[in-house]
C-alpha cells in the first residue's frame, strides 16, 4: 500500500520560510517540492506505520532498504497523469533512473477512496493503553476504552462523513504530484546501495531539481526481547547516526462473550501511542527527548510493563524507529541582501531513519520451528480472535 504523505501545503511552507527568526526577508514560491524518505528496515515480520505504529508486512529477517520519492508542483500539470524521473549515481544500484508517476484522471485508489456502501461493525471489547518504559505500570495505567460502556451518543455515527472528508484530503495531497514506488516501477534497492552524491529530478510540470546528499542509509537497528521475567525487556544496538528512538507494541486476548481486549503500548511518555512520530526532524527529536516522548540516542534498553504483557497474553508485536539526520535544499540560494525578495524555485528534503520489528512470547518457536526437516502434519489453522472495532488481534486463535 502506497504511503500517503502528510506534507504541509506549498503556501504553509512559504510562510514558514518567510518568518524564520531573525529574518524579515520576503519570499515567493516554491514552485515545486521534492521529498526522499530513506529507510533501513530490519526485523522478522510485522512492520510499523501507525504514524509510526504497526501495520506493514515485510519479508524475512535481514536488512531491507526502502525509498519513497515524491514530487509536488504548486500548479496543475498540463499533462495527466504527472510524470517525472529521478536520476541516480551508479553506486545507488537503481539503474539510470526511476519513473515518478501520478494518478491518472479518475483513478480509484482502494487504499484511499471510501466506499459509502461499506458496512461497519459495531465496536466491541476494550482498548487498554500503556505508556512509558516501566517494569510495572504506574498509577493511572492502563487507560481503558470500553466500548460496551460507551454511551451511544459517543459512537462514531458520522463516520461516513468523516471518511469522505479524509478521502477529499487525500485526493488533495495527491493532486499535482508524482511519486515512486508506483504501479509502473517499485523494485527497492539492495544491500550495498549508496545514495551519497548527486541527484537530479526532471519533469515537464516542475523546474529541474539538483542536489547532493552527504548522508546515506542508516545502519540497521536490531531489537532483542527478553520476556522471561514479569516485564518484557527490550535491548537494541546503538545506531551511529540515530538522534533518538521510539517504540510501540500491540497484542490482545479474547474475553469470552465480551469481545477482545486490544493492548497498546508505547515508550513515549504519554498515552497518545506515539502519534505523529513516524518521521521527526533532528530539532523536533531534541524537543521530544526533553518531553520524554523520545528516548535519547544513548539509551539502548526499555521495559514493557508486566501488566501490559499479562493483558496481551504474553505475546506482542512491536516496532521501533531510530530517527536519523535530515538534509534540506532550496534553489536559488537565499540572497545575502535581507531586503531582496527570495524567489524560490524549488525545495527538497531527504530524511533518514532505521526501523525494526520484533515479536515477544514466541520462545524458541519464534521462527516457525525451522530446521528439523520433519514431516509432521500441520495443525489446523484457526482464525485470529477479533478485538475492538472487529480488528483481528495478532497472536491469538479462536
Amino acid at each position: 500500500m502506497r504511503t500517503i504523505y502528510r506534507f504541509a501545503s506549498i503556501a504553509t511552507l512559504a510562510t514558514a520560510l518567510a518568518v524564520v527568526p531573525g529574518s524579515a526577508q520576503k519570499t515567493t514560491g516554491p514552485k515545486a517540492t521534492y521529498a526522499m524518505d530513506v529507510q533501513t528496515m530490519s526485523g522478522m515480520g510485522m512492520g510499523a506505520m501507525m504514524g509510526g505504529g504497526l501495520g506493514s508486512l515485510l519479508g524475512g529477517g535481514g536488512d531491507n532498504y526502502m525509498l519513497e520519492l515524491r514530487l509536488t508542483s504548486a500548479t496543475p500539470s498540463p499533462v495527466q497523469p504527472e510524470k517525472g524521473d529521478h536520476f541516480f549515481q551508479p553506486q545507488a544500484k537503481m539503474g539510470k533512473s526511476v519513473p515518478l508517476l501520478g494518478d491518472a484522471p479518475g483513478t480509484s485508489k482502494p487504499d484511499r477512496d471510501y466506499d459509502p456502501n461499506q458496512t461497519m461493525e459495531k465496536p466491541k471489547g476494550r482498548i487498554l493503553m500503556f505508556w512509558g518504559c516501566h517494569a510495572n505500570a504506574p498509577k493511572g495505567q492502563p487507560f481503558i476504552i470500553d466500548f460496551a460502556k460507551m454511551p451511544t451518543a459517543k459512537m462514531p455515527a458520522n463516520m461516513p462523513q468523516q471518511m469522505q472528508r479524509y478521502e477529499a484530503q487525500a485526493k488533495a495531497r495527491d493532486a499535482n504530484a508524482a511519486w515512486w514506488p508506483n504501479g509502473k516501477s517499485g523494485k527497492q534497492p539492495k544491500s550495498g546501495s549508496s545514495l551519497r552524491g548527486e541527484h537530479r529530478i526532471a519533469s515537464a510540470f516542475t523546474p529541474e531539481i539538483k542536489f547532493a546528499l552527504v548522508n546515506d542509509y542508516m545502519a540497521s537497528l536490531n531489537v532483542n526481547t527478553n520476556d522471561s521475567g514479569a516485564p518484557i525487556l527490550l535491548n537494541w544496538n546503538s545506531v551511529p547516526t540515530a538522534t533518538g528512538y521510539v517504540a510501540w507494541a500491540m497484542g490482545g486476548m479474547e474475553r469470552a462473550g465480551q469481545g477482545g481486549d486490544m493492548v497498546m503500548w508505547t515508550s513515549a511518555n504519554n498515552r497518545d501511542f506515539g502519534e505523529g512520530m513516524g518521521w521527526l526532524s533532528p530539532a523536533e527529536v531534541q524537543r521530544q527527548i526533553a518531553a520524554k516522548n523520545v528516548m535519547p540516542p544513548s539509551q539502548t534498553s526499555c521495559q514493557i510493563p508486566a501488566e501490559a504483557k499479562a493483558a496481551a497474553g504474553g505475546m506482542m508485536f512491536g516496532s521501533m524507529n531510530a530517527f536519523g539526520p535530515e538534509e534540506n535544499f532550496a534553489f536559488p540560494p537565499k540572497p545575502t541582501d535581507p531586503k531582496a525578495v527570495w524567489n524560490i524555485e524549488w525545495t527538497a528534503k531527504a530524511r533518514f531513519r532505521a526501523f525494526a520489528s520484533f515479536m515477544t512470547g514466541m520462545g524458541n518457536s519464534g521462527m516457525g520451528g525451522m530446521g528439523d526437516g520433519g514431516t509432521a502434519p500441520a495443525p489446523k489453522k484457526k482464525k485470529p480472535c477479533k478485538g475492538p472495532l472487529g480488528i483481528p488481534i495478532p497472536g491469538t486463535e479462536c
